[in-house]
């Protein structure tokens, strides 16, 4: 797998965003070659991944076709009416497959201009959804924020000026209960992706550290309990 080649289609398809160039035979092998890349890179970090997370994902990524975690270039222009027609990145979610919400899963993206980046989080859907997890966090608060600290990220999201009204604001959790979406992520610049073996090491190590955090919004989304003690999978 070469992430320069991946990278280098990237700037290309930013630089010519438009179906002629994208379908013009040598560049389209170019958009090719690289997909191929891009998809041995997912084969192997979720293998990787597996090594390092608990069940409710680890045995999930081992059967998942990572072509069924990548997310198109092509955009669906029906609702980007006014955006290019390509997206210049290669990005996939590695969980059970892109249209699961449980169990959450690890975002992975790689585009030039030193716009890579890797993470996870809660992405809420619906009402209920943010009650649940706002809730989890009042709750088991303690659980959270130590979490939070083990990942090593700052949390990020689009959030409310003001805590919700179905919450008390002077809950030690007021802040996080702001939130709409909770999401932390590692970055990564250029020079970060010029060795995909290492690139790898370096994801399964944020890997390692964003867990104990996947494993929190997981439990809050599908009501489970897990002791705040019990490491034993994380």
């Amino acid at each position: 797998m070469d992430l320069a080649r991946m990278l280098r289609y990237c700037s290309l398809l930013e630089q010519h965003n438009d179906r002629s160039w994208f379908h013009e035979k040598s560049n389209h092998e170019l958009y090719e070659a690289a997909r191929r890349d891009f998809i041995g890179l997912v084969d192997e970090l979720k293998y990787r991944i597996a090594d390092a997370v608990s069940p409710d994902l680890a045995e999930r990524l081992i059967f998942a076709d990572a072509k069924s975690l990548l997310y198109r270039i092509p955009r669906d222009m029906r609702v980007n009416k006014h955006k290019p027609p390509y997206n210049p990145r290669w990005s996939a979610y590695l969980a059970a497959d892109r249209h699961s919400v449980l169990p959450i899963g690890y975002y992975v993206h790689l585009q030039p201009g030193d716009r890579s980046h890797f993470g996870t989080g809660a992405w809420c859907e619906d009402r209920e959804m943010l009650w649940q997890v706002r809730s989890y966090i009042s709750l088991h608060f303690a659980r959270f924020s130590e979490a939070l600290s083990h990942s090593g990220c700052m949390l990020w999201g689009e959030r409310l000026k003001r805590v919700p009204a179905d919450f008390d604001p002077d809950d030690p959790a007021a802040e996080y209960l702001k939130y709409k979406d909770w999401l932390v992520s590692r970055s990564f610049d250029d020079r970060e992706l010029t060795d995909a073996d290492a690139f790898i090491d370096a994801v399964v190590e944020t890997v390692e550290r964003m867990e104990p955090l996947r494993l929190f919004f997981n439990d809050a989304l599908s009501g489970r309990r897990r002791d705040p003690l019990d490491e034993s999978d994380w």
